[in-house]
């Protein structure tokens, strides 16, 4: 007999894969509505699970839709609006986790369903996706620690492994999240801990790493909770096969399990003897997990039905929800939190540029709220010519971008000068010359500087002698102008604003540099003033850059008063996590510049419109199989 009519909001991955083939298999249960704003992915959800009703807007299927139960699998950062119009609909919630993504969400969240329930005698039923509390082995080891077979608790160890690739995800929400697996992985590790041990106390350490191209893919929590229990979770992306350990640990005893691989077993430690547990399935468990059918997931629909039916009280309650988020917002305090304090907003032009450059770099400019330089000064301008040559657009800066730059300072100031230092590629003359860049520059009439060639203050950072040119240090007026591209040297990810300050030091054995190269990135450009970024976004590079990437047609120009601020907004529109390249996330924790979108303004193009998903600078088949291609064509082109 069928008590509720379900509709689910979003039909990603862990809704296709898991939620909806277990309600279509629940006799009492009707799955009657979906919603999801992609449409291809809505009709193949629709006919797959044979599902009557979809909508691309949640709110239509509230409004028409027969369903007093809903599904909120969407992305973290929309539930919390998901399920508070629910709840004001008179809908029970079944809402992943977490339910929000802030702890005024959460309480808003708290508050909407106590003051519904308090004015319904007939209370709706919200209850988080903490599933793997419904675990066996889980409920077993909690009855275990209940009968005092180990004693007091008094710690608790909780690793949760996972790659990307376990999940086929369809969206890419979760890389583009600032705490990466700490948003993802270690919710699961924090709920059982709370189930098992109390709330949060205090948090003693977050230690997070970034190993790949995906944000922080490793952490480690070290936390104290109510009771005094300590705690030491952790959750990787880096783990092959994934698993979710989890041990309590007591007085005169220990309880080990892996939640997710053996879900019906427990390991029972004491008195110097171990003895594995098993609690049903043995093999099968192995293959319920391969499937995805994991048991967890049917236990917690079970006990949600029994909830909404009235029969079960919820053993995952909204304070369960909001004491999840509250541990997970001190765990991202430190993601949160930077001394870079700016007056007002950072702000960011993003203008589109393709057919008319210079006009579009002057709308740039006006947006930033004009070009600020006095009659007379001397204003030096760093443009992107790492190369001396400038295949299909992609390496170094478009001449119109540069060309506009110089006529435009010019109807301000006379005393321009363009520079360049030697690297690895040749002198700064002779890429500038062999590239055409020169021509340009006595077109404009304007002077070029060799900045190898220029009087030098001499800076130790971490035990490399730095050379800066007095020109950039005494310059009235610096203008940087960057190449939007992807990087694959060591640690970068992108070269853009902040990379092309490198290109100002006048040591010309600049490879050697390169081992404190991040340390050095963040001393010039805290220590070398900019007072206006215009990146070129004409044409950006993709895959194995600097040189030998894939050109991107993005037809931007994008412009700030901020390196770091201007780097951050370029990774949005190339689909980059910025919190996931290292010498971002540095220069935002040291304070040099602003990363959160939440506290930069964009003028211009919204970059929802105009972002592009640039190949990551991996040596992946594709992208060695792409370098080659560039380099012979490089090598082929006389100029």
């Amino acid at each position: 007999m069928i008590t509720v009519k379900a509709g689910i909001v979003g039909c990603g991955r862990i809704a296709s894969l898991v939620h909806m083939p277990l309600l279509t298999r629940m006799s009492e249960i009707d799955l009657v509505a979906a919603v999801d704003t992609n449409k291809k992915r809505l009709a193949e959800t629709l006919e797959k699970f044979s599902i009557d009703e979809g909508f691309d807007d949640y709110h239509r299927m509230l409004k028409e839709a027969d369903v007093d139960t809903v599904f909120v699998c969407t992305p973290p950062e929309y539930h919390c609006q998901i399920v508070i119009d629910s709840i004001r609909r008179n809908k029970h919630v079944f809402c992943e986790k977490p339910i929000a993504t802030t702890i005024e969400e959460a309480m808003a969240i708290k508050k909407t369903i106590e003051k519904r329930n308090r004015k319904d005698s007939a209370s709706l039923v919200l209850m988080p996706g903490h599933n793997f509390v419904f675990t066996p082995c889980f409920v077993e080891a909690l009855q275990y620690v209940k009968n005092d077979e180990i004693g007091n608790l008094r710690k608790i160890v909780g690793c949760a492994l996972s790659n990307l690739m376990f999940y086929g995800a369809k969206t890419d929400f979760r890389v583009h999240a600032k705490g990466g697996v700490i948003e993802d992985q270690l919710p699961h590790i924090v709920y059982l801990c709370h189930e098992a041990g109390g709330p949060l106390n205090r948090v003693f350490s977050v230690d997070s790493h970034r190993r790949g191209h995906i944000g922080v893919d490793d952490v480690e929590v070290k936390i104290e909770l109510a009771n005094g229990v300590k705690a030491d979770l952790s959750a990787k992306w880096s783990g092959l096969i994934p698993a979710l350990k989890f041990d309590l640990i007591g007085d005169s005893g220990q309880i080990k399990m892996d939640l997710l691989r053996t879900p019906y077993n427990i390991t029972l430690i004491k008195d110097g003897e171990s003895r594995t547990i098993h609690r049903g399935r043995r093999f099968k468990q192995y293959f319920d997990v391969l499937r995805n059918r994991h048991p967890s997931y049917f236990l917690e629909h079970m006990h949600l039905l029994r909830c909404v039916e009235g029969v079960d009280e919820a053993k995952v309650t909204v304070d369960d929800g909001v004491d999840l988020v509250r541990t997970l917002s001190e765990v991202m305090r430190p993601f949160e939190e930077s001394p870079y304090s700016p007056v007002g907003r950072e702000k960011v032009a993003v203008v589109k540029g393709g057919e008319d450059v210079e006009e579009a770099i002057h709308k740039s400019i006006h947006f930033l709220g004009g070009l600020n330089i006095k009659r007379g000064q001397q204003v030096v301008i760093k443009p992107n010519v790492c190369y001396h040559k400038n295949l299909d657009n992609m390496i170094i800066v478009d001449p119109r971008v540069l060309e506009a730059v110089i006529n435009l300072v010019k109807k301000r100031s006379e005393n321009v000068v363009v520079v360049e230092s030697d690297n690895n590629s040749g002198t700064a003359d002779e890429r500038v010359t062999k590239s055409g860049v020169m021509d340009l520059i006595e077109k404009c009439g304007v002077k070029f500087l060799n900045l190898s060639n220029d009087e030098t203050e001499e800076y130790d950072v971490d035990g490399l002698t730095l050379q800066i040119p007095k020109t950039v240090l005494e310059t009235d007026f610096f203008i940087n102008i960057p190449k939007v591209k992807t990087c694959n040297i060591e640690h970068t990810f992108i070269t853009i604003a902040m990379k092309n300050m490198f290109g100002v030091l006048a040591n010309r054995k600049k490879p050697k540099l390169h081992e404190k190269l991040i340390e050095i990135l963040l001393f010039l450009n805290r220590t070398i003033h900019q007072n206006l970024i215009i990146a070129d976004g004409i044409v950006g590079m993709q895959g194995l850059g600097p040189i030998q990437g894939s050109p991107v047609d993005l037809g931007l120009i994008i412009s700030g008063l901020s390196p770091v601020t201007v780097d951050a907004v370029c990774c949005h529109i190339m689909g980059i996590n910025p919190y996931a390249v290292e010498p971002l996330w540095k220069a935002y924790k040291a304070g040099i510049g602003e990363i959160d979108m939440n506290r930069t303004q964009i003028v211009g193009e919204k970059i929802k419109d105009v972002s592009r998903k640039f190949d990551y600078p991996t040596f992946s088949s594709k992208n060695i199989f792409t370098a080659l291609k560039t380099t012979m064509k490089v090598h082929l082109r006389r100029a």
